[in-house]
């Protein structure tokens, strides 16, 4: 249909008129047809004439005759003699078309039903005049043509409207001249279908009638390539049509007046006007249908379209109701662009075009249904309503498909959605699903969810958070949903459920919430612990959560630490008041078991006392006031008891009346005890009291042994007394099932005192340790020797040192009994001699041992000087020349006379003779030839000896010496041994070493030259030979026997070059120079002599000699003019051109090129008969005998004539005889030249047999070279292929060596990730098995898609061979045609042998010469070097250079994999040793940083309590009594140092709260919500106002308080000194301020947060009523607070004293962090050397090995700590975050 319609517009423009072709008649006559074709493609109606029918609708501006009639006359009339007419267009002549001329006319150009013309006629003499006709409905117009009864206009232009005219656009212009009458309108050709130009064709004067305008809307010499185009339907869519006449032609007259003569011949008049188109359908119907109250005439164009396609509308130009799923379309061509249905689901009736939803769809649908039914909606009322949601179970089409929600509005996030709509499981939807406020729970969203409580429809979320701590709240359960209380765990409290119980800790998820603090009794200050960490509160240097463990390098000692040795005390019997007289007393030392076993005594021994003896012992180191029971321990020297021991306690400074002792009397200092003999110590009871800190005397008086009678003899030994805790004065024990366990567990039992005790049960010593924290007010400073012990550390338990070998002493301070030589490697055992000495004591400095008499040394274990063998003392035998010896072996010491031995028995090195006694050869300097020093004669060796037979002296010679004296130079060497040296002879390793007299012994000149070599070093090639000496690489000279000249001597030494004949050049001398030749005659090479013009080179065959020619020149020096030539060859060579048949040869005379003619022939040529003979060549007889003879004669005569003649002309200028002395001289060389003739005979016969002699030796040289080459192309070939293998074998060592590259760098890689294996790595080690796997899939992938690909291919290539079958067999013939052409071309090859003789054997010839070549059985030679054989014996050369390369190159290979191999594994080990000592050195900068954060972190804080001026004196005393809590964990001058840089740093800082400020947003927000809390608590603040009146009276103790700011003050004056050595801190603070500036920037953006806070008003309101209930509480505690006030007064003093206190124990503490500090530098710089020195490190580091295990260990306690610290931090963080009050 297409096509047809493109047809049909075709050959409307192309005929003008309605044309149609037999197709649409056949359609026209069968609708059914017509009908069919229009279901699947566009259709046309038919067109028409537009004017039939509308008549009505046709209107014109003027007509003539409508108002009365009006004569009108016509110019030029010639048919009728009549020329002016009537017209009277009035309704009385309607039916009279000689008068009426009305517009309608214009339709048919006869009157319907007769053959009479109408026409149409105008006004006269009006030039504006308009046509117009208005259509009912859009039509397309195809073409117009009006046929003029008149003139046609000089001006008229056709418009139209497609809008019914309301615009209207020009279609073209008509003018006679259209510049005048429409200027600027373009008058060419029209260019394209929307241009609008004028056109003068149809305006001219002729014809003065039945003249034609025609207008077609698509020009035929336009092209239109798409018919269905926007452009051109635009172009014929019509509306209206209007033609403006706006110019008559006047015929000559100018002026148009309003005379009636003159207007009545000018009009405008129409016979017949066509409008051709027809109704405009799109492309959606076939035909047409009248218009509503349009009344059908026959060949009417109606203007209402039967629409197809589910169109609608007058043109077709809507869609129908519900079929709006595409956008409207017009059909174009096959394509019917009907409208689609759209799809509702069976919800709606229509529906209508969203052009959005079709965009959104990628063009697929764009119907949107219109009031969707069953409380459906959506664009297909394919969802439900708001409310309502789609029920899973029912079909989409069905009218229940849409269910209400059953939702509590009240609850759910939007009442406007309930519910899901829909099931949507990647949305996470469900149909039906109540949406739920965040907090709401329940299927109707009717009830709060578990952990939220009152349920309030105001409320965005529903309910409020239970605000319940989950880890406090029973199985989660959150809190009542009415009330809000949460359900708390065991050991939680409070309405959240947040805050353990008291004495309990860590909120966690354990059953019972929180954890008891089960803070250590005794370390710990009370029973309380922090609620986050649970951390006790710790007595002084402790440490530990449970304030159990005492703190680094310190210890909490046991039951029995508190000794006093009595070996250090006094004993005296003037110190006793009674004057008790008594024995003297003294130390007695013993001596540590030598077999490991335990002793049964403290210190170095004892105190031996007698009877009537006292002891005293001073007390004071003890740290807590409080009854003691004092152990004594002893060792009894009877059998019997001692029975009368008192012990006596003084106290010099008396009682203070504040101490737990001050009720105690005077009696109860004296205590009487006794001493059993079956035990070593007893424990004294009752207990005596002792005050801390001050000097206190025990005194022990022993009285008598037995009470009944004096023993003089009597005595004992006191080894020490122990202070030990009175159990029952101890507070621990209040609690009764503490004290119940202890006893149960015999904890107080006495073997906890016995020093032999092996293990104390873990119970007993907790207990212990509770005891030692308590009594010592936590624990003691170990104070380990720092040159006695092994580290630092001690025992935690009992305060023992490490000590080093032969060390003892708590502290490791001292030698043990019985060594010396106090220091870091221990002590020497004194090791005394029992024999010459009285006792195994030594001095413990020196260790010098008490000698018996006459007994000497150390140990007193040594003979006088000059004896030895102690203590059978000899005397020392030396020959004389000793005074000394050994003390033990008798060896003699410091031998004289050069003399050494046991017994100076011998002479020493460079001396010879016999020193002993009896023999008397003293020692003399070796002779060899001359003594050490002697200037004339040299030495020669380093030590002779005396022949013990022949007395004769022996050297031992130096090397390169020889002989008795060392007088001759050795073999291999040479010099002057007397005066001078023997040198080693410099031969260049050109010898045999092995063999004598290689070289001279005098001059060093080489005599025995190997390898090839001479000179006087072996350092040239001999003769013959050439190359390099001193690399042993001599090769034999090759040189030509030819071209060498062999008496100039042989080859070059060095370079190899052969001295060579004349003319001869090359290394061998085997090649002529350059235009030289002859070289085998052996006497040099002759010049080529080729003639320049005759050749075309200077240079000629090596070999032969024969020039190369130009066209026309011979002879071997091309100087002659060629075979069968003649002329001068100097200027030009003319070709012979003999008479074949007349001459005898083909070469004619040289000079004039005449022939030489065979008999009877004559002539230039010899084409002719000759004189003497008759007939036509060449058939020539002889004239006969007569003819002969005469002519003979005449000849002769002739001659004679001639040689006369010429006589006679000499005669006169020589003379007679001048004229013949040339004959006679022709005469005499030819009787010489006769004479030697027979000479020349013989020579000439020796020199053949010499030619046949060579041409035999060069034919078997021939033999020979073709052997060689043949043997050297099998060589080649083998070279080849080594040279390819070597080349592959290359290859694959440099892939190697590169694979051991990359394999050593994965190697390193690898050892790096697992040295730093960690989550992360697995975590990528995971990823990249993943893309492995996902390359795998795509490997997969692609395999699969190429074997698509090669089945593909392989269809592809069927096909291809079935086409290109024929092809084959074509090309089949045409290939044998080539083959045969190719034989043919073989054919010629074989005639270019030579040729290829030149390229093979080096010389073009086709015999065989010197070179040889194709069928001579050799090929190449000497000097035959452009041929192929010689260049592949040249190859086969450098294929042997080539060959000991690639061998070189494989050792060098071989050793590079050999260093990268070790390499390798030098790699990995330095790698793993340097990886495991920088993880060490790391762990311990780790541990000190942490250290170093806690002490800064402290001093802050302590800081800031100390500058805040409103403190209260029950804040500082509760910060007094945390600081006496908390423990220092590092050294002091760590503390110290970390205090001055912080202080500094403080002290620099002008705006330190504004850093805290800007770096603590969160603590701004919970001070903003502290400030609303306070404006809704304004009733509960007037309520305090009486508890601040009882604070008035606290103004004393603020006073005290400032008075102790003041000295805080002066300190950080004094600290304030130091500002100058910590300006990097001061950098680092500027550096915190920038981040401090970044931290404000970010506190800006958190503004939005501020919103969300704001919601938490309800939850302040809430806490605000819970403030009024406390507030009330204050209210009565305030009247408890006065009567405490002066209590607090008194406790304040206390507290000022304590501080004080503490402040002088900080300065301690600051020395310790001062040495922790030195300890640390001395730390890492060890690490630092350790790491230089790791060769040194393995017995260092096995020597340390349990320190750094202990060090570890408390490094993990403190990692523990930290976290903990951490955890509290970040928990109170939270609490403040949250705090409303």
């Amino acid at each position: 249909m297409a096509m047809r319609a493109l047809f049909i517009v075709a050959a409307l423009i192309a005929g003008g008129g309605a044309v149609y072709n037999r197709e649409r008649d056949r359609l026209r006559a069968d609708p059914r047809l017509l009908e069919r074709a229009c279901e699947l493609s566009s259709c046309y109606p038919a067109t028409g004439n537009l004017l039939i029918g509308r008549e009505a609708r046709l209107f014109a501006s003027s007509t003539c005759g409508v108002h009365d009639r009006e004569r009108y006359c016509i110019v030029s009339h010639l048919k009728d003699r009549k020329k002016c007419f009537w017209c009277d267009s009035s309704n009385n002549t309607i039916h009279n078309p000689s008068l009426n001329h009305r517009i309608q006319n214009i339709i048919y150009k006869y009157y319907p039903g007769t053959r009479n013309k109408s026409w149409w006629q105008s006004e006269n003499g009006k030039e504006n005049v308009t046509i117009q006709l208005d259509m009912e409905a859009e039509f397309h117009l195809t073409h117009l043509i009006i046929e003029f009864k008149t003139f046609r206009p000089a001006a008229m232009l056709v418009e139209r409207s497609f809008n019914f005219g309301k615009t209207w656009r020009v279609y073209r212009y008509f003018a006679h001249n259209c510049n005048e009458a429409f200027p600027g309108v373009p008058t060419h050709d029209q260019r394209s279908l929307t241009e609008v130009v004028c056109e003068s064709r149809y305006s001219g004067v002729a014809p003065s009638t039945e003249g034609e305008v025609i207008f077609r809307v698509l020009p035929s010499h336009i092209n239109v390539t798409n018919p269905y185009s926007e452009e051109v339907q635009n172009l014929l869519r019509m509306t209206n049509l209007r033609i403006n006449f706006t110019k008559l032609h006047t015929l000559g007259d100018d002026l148009l007046d309003d005379r009636a003569d003159i207007q009545e011949k000018y009009y405008y008049s129409i016979y017949e006007m066509t409008v051709r188109g027809s109704c405009s359908c799109y492309g959606h119907a076939s035909r047409c249908l009248p218009m509503p109250g349009v009344e059908s005439k026959n060949n009417m164009v109606h203007g209402r379209c039967e629409c197809t396609h589910n169109t609608r509308g007058l043109n077709c130009e809507y869609c129908e109701d519900f079929y709006n799923d595409l956008p409207w379309q017009p059909a174009i061509g096959k394509t019917s662009n009907a409208c689609k249905r759209c799809t509702c689901n069976n919800h709606a009736t229509t529906c209508h075009f969203d052009p959005a939803v079709y965009n959104k769809t990628g063009k697929i649908s764009g119907g949107v249904c219109d009031n969707c039914q069953h409380n459906t909606m959506g664009i297909n009322c394919e969802r439900c309503q708001l409310n309502f949601y789609k029920d899973p179970n029912l079909d989409i089409q069905s009218p229940d498909i849409c269910k209400p929600c059953d939702c509590d509005p009240e609850g759910t996030t939007d009442k406007e959605i309930l519910c899901d709509d829909e099931t949507d499981v990647t949305n996470n939807k469900t149909a039906g699903r109540c949406l739920c406020k965040a907090n709401v729970d329940g299927p109707r969203c009717d009830r709060c969810k578990d952990g939220f409580w009152n349920f309030n429809p105001d409320n965005p979320d529903g309910c409020e958070s239970c605000t319940c701590d989950r880890l406090g709240t029973i199985n989660e359960r959150g809190c009542d949903a009415l009330t809000g209380n949460c359900f708390c765990k065991r050991h939680v409290t409070a309405r959240n459920c947040d805050q353990c119980l008291p004495q309990f800790y860590g909120l966690s998820d354990s059953d019972d919430g929180c954890l008891p603090c089960d803070c250590d009794i005794g370390g710990s200050l009370d029973r309380e612990c922090d609620v986050i960490t649970g951390q006790c509160k710790c007595r002084p240097h402790v440490t530990g959560r449970r304030c159990d463990q005492p703190i680094q390098n310190f210890y909490v000692g046991a039951l029995d630490s508190i000794v006093i040795e009595g070996e250090s005390s006094l004993c005296d019997s003037q110190m006793d008041d009674n004057a008790i007289t008594s024995q003297l007393c003294h130390v007695v030392i013993r001596e540590n078991f030598p077999d490991g076993r335990k002793e049964t005594w403290t210190g170095p021994g004892f105190m031996k006392l007698p009877e009537g003896s006292t002891i005293v012992f001073i007390v004071n180191n003890l740290k807590r006031s409080m009854n003691y029971n004092v152990l004594i321990r002893y060792e009894p020297q009877s059998s019997l008891n001692w029975e009368e021991a008192t012990i006596l306690v003084k106290r010099p400074y008396g009682v203070d009346p504040d101490s737990p002792c001050a009720n105690v009397r005077l009696e109860n200092d004296t205590i009487q005890t006794y001493l059993p003999s079956n035990q070593r110590s007893v424990l004294v009871s009752p207990a005596i009291c002792l005050e801390k800190d001050k000097d206190t005397e025990i005194r022990i008086y022993l009285g008598r042994q037995d009470r009944r009678t004096p023993n003089p003899i009597a005595t004992v030994l006191i080894d020490s007394i122990v202070l030990i805790p009175s159990f029952d004065d101890l507070p621990i024990f209040n609690d009764s099932n503490v004290k119940d366990e202890f006893d149960y567990n015999n904890c107080g039992d006495k073997y906890f005192y016995d020093l032999n005790r092996d293990n104390i049960p873990e119970i007993c010593k907790k207990y212990h340790a509770s005891i030692g924290f308590y009594v010592r007010n936590g624990s003691e400073p170990c104070q380990c020797d720092p040159t006695g012990s092994k580290s630092h550390q001690c025992d935690r338990y009992t305060g023992y040192c490490q000590c080093v070998e032969n060390i003892v002493g708590t502290r490791c301070d001292r030698c043990a009994p019985g060594t010396y030589g106090f220091s870091k490697f221990g002590c020497k055992r004194c090791d005394c001699n029992h024999i010459g000495s009285l006792d195994n004591f030594c001095d413990a400095a020196s260790g010098q041992c008490k000698c018996r008499q006459n007994t000497y040394g150390r140990a007193c274990d040594l003979c006088q000087p000059g004896y030895f063998n102690f203590p059978h003392c000899q005397q020392c035998d030396c020959n004389g020349h000793a005074v000394e010896c050994h003390d033990k072996t008798g060896a003699c010491k410091e031998c004289l006379d050069h003399t050494e031995g046991q017994r100076c028995e011998r002479c020493i090195e460079g001396y010879y003779g016999d020193p002993r006694l009896g023999v008397d050869i003293s020692c003399r300097p070796c002779p060899c030839p001359g003594v050490k020093g002697d200037p004339t004669k040299n030495n020669h060796a380093d030590k002779c000896e005396l022949n013990s037979v022949t007395k004769d002296v022996e050297c031992y010679c130096n090397e390169g010496y020889a002989g008795p004296l060392c007088d001759v130079c050795d073999d291999n060497y040479y010099g002057d041994p007397i005066r001078g040296t023997c040198d080693k002879c410099e031969c260049n390793e050109n010898i045999d070493i092995t063999k004598p007299q290689n070289c001279d012994p005098n001059t060093g000149k080489c005599l025995k030259c190997l390898h090839h070599t001479a000179g006087d070093h072996c350092e040239i090639c001999e003769e013959g030979y050439f190359g390099s000496a001193i690399d042993k690489s001599c090769y034999k000279c090759s040189c030509s026997v030819l071209g060498t000249n062999f008496a100039l001597g042989n080859c070059d030494g060095v370079t190899g070059q052969c001295p060579c004949l004349q003319n001869v050049t090359g290394v061998n001398c085997d090649q002529c120079i350059e235009n030289h030749w002859r070289i085998a005659l052996g006497e040099g090479c002759e010049p080529c002599d080729c003639d320049p013009i005759g050749s075309v080179s200077p240079q000629c065959n090596p070999y032969i000699g024969n020039c190369s020619c130009n066209p026309g020149y011979g002879g071997r020096q091309c100087d002659q003019c060629q075979e069968n030539h003649w002329g001068d060859p100097n200027i030009q060579c003319f070709e012979c051109d003999c008479d074949p048949y007349g001459s005898a040869t083909s070469q004619c005379m040289r000079q004039n090129g005449q022939c030489v003619c065979k008999p009877g022939m004559g002539g230039y040529k010899c084409d002719m008969c000759a004189r003497g003979y008759l007939g036509e060549a060449p058939h020539c007889q002889a004239c006969g005998e007569c003819f002969d003879s005469w002519d003979k004669v005449i000849e002769d005569l002739q001659t004679q004539s001639e040689y006369a003649i010429g006589n006679a002309s000499k005669i006169k200028l020589v003379g007679a005889t001048g004229a013949y002395t040339r004959d006679f001289e022709d005469m005499a060389k030819k009787l010489v030249e006769l004479e030697t003739i027979p000479q020349r005979a013989k020579e000439g016969e020796t020199t053949v047999q010499k030619l046949l002699l060579g041409a035999a030796n060069v034919q078997e040289q021939l033999s020979k070279a073709e052997q060689i080459v043949k043997d050297s192309t099998d060589n080649l070939n083998a070279i080849t292929s080594k040279i390819s293998l070597g080349n592959i074998t290359l290859d694959t060592l440099r892939t190697n060596i590169e694979n051991l590259k990359s394999k050593t760098f994965e190697l390193g890689e690898n050892a790096t990730k697992l040295q730093e294996a960690n989550l992360e790595g697995a975590l990528n080690i995971t990823r990249e098995a993943k893309e492995r796997a996902n390359k795998a899939a795509d490997d997969a992938e692609n395999v699969q898609r190429i074997v698509a690909d090669t089945d593909r291919q392989i269809k592809n290539t069927d096909r291809l061979i079935e086409l290109q079958y024929p092809h084959f067999n074509s090309s089949h013939l045409v290939n044998e045609k080539k083959l045969d052409e190719l034989q043919n071309q073989l054919s010629d090859l074989e005639s270019k042998i030579p040729k290829l003789n030149e390229k093979m054997c080096g010389v073009d010839s086709d015999t065989c010469d010197i070179c040889g070549g194709a069928g001579c059985g050799k090929c190449g030679g000497i000097s035959c070097d452009e041929g192929a054989v010689t260049k592949a014996e040249q190859a086969l050369d450098f294929a042997g250079k080539t060959e000991n390369r690639i061998k070189e190159h494989e050792l060098t290979a071989e050793d590079s994999f050999r260093n990268v191999s070790q390499i390798k594994q030098s790699t990995i080990a330095i790698r793993s040793k340097a990886n495991e000592f920088y993880n060490k050195a790391d762990e311990y900068k780790i541990a000190i940083e942490r250290l170093t954060n806690d002490s800064q972190f402290l001093t802050s804080e302590i800081k800031d309590f100390l500058s805040n001026t409103s403190n209260t004196p029950a804040d500082v005393r509760t910060l007094a009594n945390e600081i006496l809590n908390l423990t220092i964990e590092i050294e002091p001058k760590q503390i110290t140092d970390l205090s001055q840089r912080i202080n500094e740093t403080v002290s620099q800082l002008t705006n330190i709260e504004n850093i805290i400020i800007e770096t603590k947003p969160d603590l701004d927000r919970a001070r903003e919500l502290n400030l609303n809390a306070t404006s809704i608590n304004k009733a509960a603040n007037l309520t305090l106002e009486t508890a601040n009146k009882v604070l008035e009276a606290l103004d004393e103790a603020q006073a005290a308080q400032d008075a102790a700011e003041n000295a805080i003050n002066k300190a950080n004056d004094d600290i304030a000194a130091i500002k100058t050595e910590l300006i990097p801190i001061a950098e680092e603070t500027q550096q915190a301020q920038q981040k401090a500036n970044e931290t404000k920037v970010k506190v800006e953006l958190l503004q939005p947060r501020l919103e969300n806070l704001k919601k938490n008003v309800t939850e302040i309101t809430n806490a605000a009523d819970q403030v009024r209930e406390e507030t009330t509480h204050v209210v009565n505690r305030a009247e408890n607070v006065e009567q405490n006030a002066r209590q607090l007064r008194q406790n304040f003093k206390e507290v000022n004293a304590s501080l004080a206190e503490r402040a002088t124990k900080t300065a301690a503490s600051r020395d310790r962090a001062q040495l922790l500090l030195e300890r640390a530098n001395w730390l890492a710089s060890e690490t630092t050397r350790q790491l230089k020195l790791l060769a040194n490190m393995e017995e260092l580091y096995s020597n340390h090995n349990e320190q750094m295990q202990s060090l570890e260990k408390d490094i993990a306690e403190l990692n523990n700590n930290m976290k903990d610290y951490l955890l509290e931090i970040t928990k109170k963080s939270k609490t403040y975050r949250s705090c409303t009050t």
